[in-house]
């Protein structure tokens, strides 16, 4: 879920720290470095804006859950967040209780609370919902309350640039603000906090408002980020324009991405952000722009008619920290049809390193495999490069067009890909087109064309190859056909919210063993919309 952060990864530790840098923070030294006299007491005026879980606050409330005092999550403090959606006095007074047990039981540093992601994220909750559990209590438990954040931020102010990731030090960043204009800074303090951060961003998120991992989910949990530091920013009068302008940008993907059911589409590894967080964000953000047909720096296109919307990955891989790849699904798309989706990708970033390969690899993506190789592999030096992007109106309709060369140091192959949707969205042509460049490598044997059923989505193989397709709750079926190979229709897993369901896929199979003779094959293919 967007608000609870996730770890950078299981082999790399994210924080830049030695053992000996360690064994000093745990010294009365260091305790004797970051303690002083707080500046003042909490002030409200900041508030929230994102949405606890009530049920989850009622039970906290009650005393029927407690927050793991070793766990990563409960440190960030995001159970704060439910309490307040609970309301009333119980869960105020609890809220007082558990953040004066932290107080108490974190008078020295250790990790993993005290490292600056976790902190940030906990001197966010903190400092945004002060005017809800903190204003009315009493002056000692706002005393006590003023020196662990005035501690706390201290050390974070040391220890942000230690962290790995942009994402991670841009968290921080986000934390130290917040919990700045709670404690009373002024605009010239604030001013110097987002003079730091400017650069930070400017790496991270491309012009168009992509964030450069390409990744949906990690792009909404920065945007809530932003929203955060906009409102410390204003809070103190500092001057926000730049951060509103890269807001506006990231809120423009975000639409773009966005199906008809409110979620995003799942490349790279999306599928932990529900449509409600999306609104929410979207709402919070205050960004109005249209809807976008192409993002020409992240790399994906967009074409809708009626009802119908096609959201297309026209970008190239990004390598991440840890050494693996996201976007393997080069020239994958997805489509909806109101609020059904219809063709999808497979979901969701796995912590386990082998769930997270298969989830991440070409096959778990609808788009075009060969000899079931990724279309990059980094062990290899093969990163797909994309050429021949358009986007734009044909005749009666939308068109799409890409190209990437992913196989071709390894088979001497080019994928073309064009998608061509109809006007009013009954009809969704496309062409896979294999073209040998002359290049030397193996020689290529099998195609296959995936395309990922959504679990809602019922297909059924007739003996002429053509495809039967039931949206359930929909009145209305689909049909699909193609040429150029044969149709089969196997089962597939599609992940969500975490959550692992069974679903269906349509693959069609090319045998292209000749193609250096033939020089090319397409495989050329239709859904259509059927009334039943």
């Amino acid at each position: 879920m967007v608000g609870r952060d996730d770890s950078q990864s299981a082999t790399i530790m994210p924080l830049r720290l030695s053992g000996i840098e360690r064994m000093f923070r745990q010294s009365g030294l260091f305790r004797w470095q970051i303690r002083g006299a707080p500046r003042s007491l909490l002030r409200a005026g900041l508030q929230d804006p994102w949405r606890g879980d009530s049920q989850a606050g009622a039970r906290l409330a009650t005393g029927e859950m407690a927050p793991d005092r070793d766990d990563e999550d409960s440190a960030r403090f995001t159970w704060l967040c439910d309490l307040r959606a609970e309301g009333g006095d119980k869960a105020r007074v609890k809220a007082r209780e558990l953040i004066s047990r932290w107080i108490s039981d974190n008078q020295n540093w250790h990790l993993p609370g005290w490292r600056p992601d976790i902190m940030g994220h906990r001197l966010a909750r903190m400092a945004l919902n002060f005017g809800w559990y903190g204003v009315s209590a009493d002056e000692e438990f706002q005393r006590r309350l003023a020196g662990s954040v005035e501690m706390q931020i201290r050390c974070l102010a040391m220890d942000w640039r230690r962290m790995r990731s942009l994402d991670d030090q841009i968290g921080a960043l986000r934390g130290l603000a917040l919990a700045e204009a709670a404690m009373g800074a002024d605009s010239a303090r604030l001013g110097a906090l987002v003079e730091i951060l400017m650069p930070k961003l400017t790496a991270t998120i491309r012009p168009d408002g992509g964030h450069v991992s390409r990744m949906p989910d990690r792009h909404i949990l920065m945007l809530r980020h932003l929203v955060e530091i906009r409102m410390a920013t204003s809070l103190v009068g500092a001057d926000g324009a730049a951060l509103a302008d890269i807001i506006e940008r990231m809120g423009g993907l975000v639409r773009m991405w966005r199906h008809g059911d409110g979620r995003l589409a799942h490349f790279n590894g999306a599928g932990r952000v529900s449509g409600e967080i999306v609104e929410e964000t979207l709402s919070r953000s205050g960004t109005r722009n249209k809807t976008i047909q192409q993002a020409p720096y992240s790399g994906f296109l967009r074409i809708g008619s009626g009802r119908t919307v096609v959201i297309m990955d026209a970008g190239e891989p990004v390598t991440a920290a840890d050494g693996t790849i996201t976007g393997l699904g080069t020239l994958g798309f997805e489509m909806s049809v109101g609020q059904a989706q219809l063709v999808v990708n497979s979901g969701q970033m796995m912590t386990d390193p082998t769930l997270r390969r298969v989830m991440c690899s070409t096959a778990a993506h609808s788009t075009l495999g060969l000899d079931n190789q990724n279309s990059s592999r980094l062990q290899d030096g093969r990163l797909a490069t994309v050429s021949g992007v358009e986007v734009g109106e044909a005749q009666a309709g939308l068109l799409a067009v890409a190209s990437h060369d992913g196989f071709e140091t390894s088979h001497g192959i080019l994928h073309h890909r064009k998608l061509y949707l109809r006007t009013g969205g009954a009809n969704l042509r496309g062409s896979d087109m294999l073209e040998y460049t002359g290049a030397p490598g193996e020689i290529p044997n099998l195609a296959y064309v995936r395309f990922h059923l959504h679990p809602r989505v019922t297909a059924a193989p007739l003996p002429n190859g053509t495809v039967l397709m039931k949206i359930r709750g929909s009145r209305v079926g689909w049909t699909f056909k193609a040429s150029g190979g044969n149709v089969e229709v196997e089962n597939s897993v599609y992940f969500e919210d975490g959550l692992r369901q069974a679903s269906q896929q349509i693959v069609v199979k090319a045998m292209v063993s000749e193609i250096r003779t033939t020089g090319s094959h397409e495989i050329k293919w239709a859904f259509m919309r059927s009334a039943q």
